[in-house]
């Protein structure tokens, strides 16, 4: 009963939305009057660093009044103290380069978030937006709206343009932007009124000599990739470090181990790309030992000033914020709730860390979450660390230099410092697992269930090209002005050909399960093969996704690119803004999103058929479709590239038992499933890798390890692949 239930609820669901098929499945038309309110939220994104272009907007803002308004918001409080911080002019002036790192910065940005969030409809968030687009700063307009979006629930429909094209000096090397200014510049003086696209090639601007030099700068295309950039950026973006449950009424399951496996994932899988290159595991930051390798970002900040340069034998000190006294401080008080099993709240009073929701107290207590048990004592491990790296230069502030990469979240995974940095937090992470007990024979096994065999096609890696809207990096008179030119940086990414996994699984029943699938390496850096205690430290989650196993023998094929880790590419810019046009006048259908969800059933059942088929509508309509939308590990750097012509890793698959939802949001595993929803999966984050491993107790018949190769093919080769 309950599943017909659930079947007719979806099939209203659907009658309620304008479809469109496609396939075995169905995709959500964007209604016109959602299509209208993206439009105005992207155009308030274009060009942020001029005035708005957009006249229409443009008046909107100066007509609305906030003190005029303040029965438009839901608490009146904020709006008050916004005009009161506006009239003291005290606010971030615009093209000073923002940071939510720094109090006072951060404070004004959460403001400006309450007025966007506070705002009763969406007429008034869109009108509040209009009036602050143009008079704060760009830096902190962006932030807010971004974070305002992804928490109004009249938003949840509304995807923006990415990131690196809103922000492309955060993302694109100084000499490609001023490329295109010089491009723009001279485009101008022509009378011509033709439509013209310019293409700016923008590979990775290091040397040979800079590469043998700096075997650092290998990693470029990992490093520097902005996918994973962006990724990074958006998570901090969904899971603000500021936003409280007691202030804003939303909770986040599981957050703090979410963000542990965020920052440990990433830092897996820089290492396996280490090692498929050839290079060692990263080091792990000593402040007692300086830094071999330097960086150059070759970036240039909106406003003109240089990116500094990290330079070589760097010696991690103390800046004007005492920022390294903070962070040995609240290592050191970590260290001691490890030891001691427990930590102070508040009021003085203890609570265990090795009991029930013991590690979400432990993990948001580096990461510095305001929902922290005691964050005036804990502090900000992480965050401090990041703004103590970001300094290198001018530690006292002395010559007015701003910080390094490190300081903001839309560019911290440059700098190779930032993985030594992140494998020191690790450290604190992999110590708290030591304390726990190792999986027992018990915990790993599922008793009836087999994995039989495992296949996939080959495994192979090229570059591709990526053109990015450089639309923001250069000035226009108008509207009409800007679209007569579009220039474009087109950069070579990595990508990987997609490839289909079989899994064959005998049960003795029929059962919900939960399949899980990773990449390791066999060998480590000196060609020596790995035990699993050695591996499990490298293993990457390519795959996990819920799947119903009949009596006898299933066999399940899997496409790569329904991995619940990836998302894939986000529209640009410019094809947004056409489409959405053209959906306007009546052109062509543009849709809100195509896959948010994974659900997987026996092709027998008519019935969870039907309801597999309806998944889309109905996670478009919950909230945490815009998550698959907004944020995910990119789908194109699945597989490490290679140096050799192929390499040999270890795939890794284990079938678990499930009791959760058979609909999952598409990116959970790498992003989560937002505020106010229950995480899907029980087990524990990285599991069965997360704790050390007890060999005689480890292989189960759930398990399968199986050994593959991957080919990296170079671009004249792309015919043979």
């Amino acid at each position: 009963m309950k599943t017909a239930a659930a079947f007719l609820a979806l099939l209203a669901l659907a009658a309620s939305a304008h479809v469109a098929p496609q396939g075995p499945y169905k995709k959500v038309v964007a209604e016109k009057e959602i299509l209208k309110q993206q439009k105005g939220l992207v155009q308030l994104l274009v060009r942020v660093h001029q005035p708005n272009l957009y006249l229409e907007q443009k008046s909107i803002g100066d007509q609305w009044n906030l003190e005029a308004n303040l029965d438009k918001y839901n608490d009146v409080k904020v709006v008050k103290k916004y005009i009161t911080m506006w009239k003291r002019n005290t606010l971030l002036p615009r093209g000073e380069i923002f940071s939510i790192l720094r109090d006072y910065q951060m404070e004004e940005a959460v403001a400006l978030f309450d007025l966007f969030y506070f705002a009763k409809d969406f007429d008034t968030f869109y009108k509040t937006a209009c009036w602050a687009r143009d008079r704060v700063n760009e830096g902190v307009f962006v932030y807010a709206l971004q974070v305002a979006v992804l928490h109004r629930d009249d938003c949840k429909q509304i995807t923006l343009p990415p990131i690196f094209e809103i922000m492309p000096h955060f993302f694109i090397d100084a000499k490609t932007i001023q490329q295109a200014v010089e491009a723009r510049m001279i485009y101008a003086g022509k009378s011509t009124q033709e439509t013209r696209t310019i293409i700016i090639p923008s590979n990775y601007s290091r040397t040979p000599y800079m590469r043998k030099a700096n075997p650092e700068y290998l990693m470029a295309p990992f490093t520097e990739d902005l996918g994973l950039n962006a990724y990074y950026a958006y998570f901090h973006v969904l899971y603000p470090f500021w936003m409280t449950a007691e202030r804003y009424g939303h909770t986040v399951d599981r957050y703090g181990e979410l963000f542990y496996y965020v920052q440990q994932q990433i830092l897996a899988r820089y290492n396996l790309q280490r090692l498929a290159l050839g290079l060692p595991e990263v080091e792990y930051l000593n402040f007692n030992r300086p830094v071999k390798y330097g960086y150059s970002p070759m970036l240039r900040y909106p406003n003109g000033m240089e990116v500094p340069t990290r330079p070589d034998y760097y010696y991690v000190t103390d800046n004007y914020n005492f920022d390294k006294v903070n962070v040995l401080d609240y290592e050191r008080r970590i260290r001691d709730a490890i030891e001691l099993g427990y930590v102070f709240t508040k009021d003085g009073s203890k609570v265990s860390i090795y009991e029930q929701q013991g590690f979400e107290i432990f993990g948001k207590l580096i990461s510095g979450s305001y929902n922290s048990v005691n964050y005036k004592y804990y502090g900000a491990l992480y965050n401090k660390l990041r703004s103590l790296l970001a300094t290198t230069v001018d530690p006292d502030y002395t010559h007015g230099t701003l910080p390094g990469v490190t300081e903001y979240f839309l560019t911290t995974l440059r700098d190779p410092i930032y993985y030594q940095a992140c494998a020191r937090i690790d450290y604190l992470f992999r110590l708290y697992k030591t304390q726990l007990e190792r999986y027992t024979v018990e915990q790993l096994s599922f008793p009836g269930v087999r994995v039989e065999n495992v296949e996939t096609d080959k495994l192979v890696t090229y570059f591709d090209d990526f053109d990015v809207d450089l639309m923001n990096a250069y000035d226009v008179s108008s509207v009409e002005d800007g679209q007569r030119l579009k220039i474009v940086a087109r950069k070579q990414r990595l990508n990987y050909k997609p490839f289909t996994y079989k899994f064959t699984i005998n049960s003795d029943k029929t059962a919900n399960v939960m399949v899980r699938v990773f990449l390791g390496p066999k060998y480590d850096a000196a060609g020596n093969e790995m035990n699993i205690n050695e591996m499990r430290r490298y293993m990457v989650e390519l795959d996990r996704f819920p799947y119903k196993v009949t009596t006898g023998q299933t066999v399940i094929t899997r496409n790569s690119y329904d991995s619940t880790f990836t998302m894939k590419d986000r529209s640009t810019t410019w094809d947004m803004l056409r489409k959405m046009d053209n959906a306007l006048n009546n052109h062509e259908d543009m849709y809100i999103d195509e896959v948010t969800t994974v659900a997987y059933f026996p092709a027998s059942s008519s019935l969870r058929s039907q309801l597999s088929r309806s998944r889309t509508i109905h996670s478009h309509l919950s909230s945490s479709s815009q998550i698959s939308q907004f944020c995910g590990f990119p789908q194109r750097l699945l597989l490490p590239k290679v140096y050799k012509t192929s390499m040999p890793f270890v795939l890794f698959v284990m079938v678990t038992p499930y009791e959760g939802p058979m609909e999952v949001p598409q990116t959970f595993a790498s992003c989560g499933v937002g505020f106010d929803v229950k995480y899907p999966d029980t087990y524990p984050m990285g599991f069965p890798f997360d704790r050390p491993i007890k060999e005689w107790d480890f292989y189960t018949t759930n398990m399968y390890f199986k050994d593959v190769l991957i080919f990296h093919k170079k671009n004249g080769d792309l015919n043979t692949l």
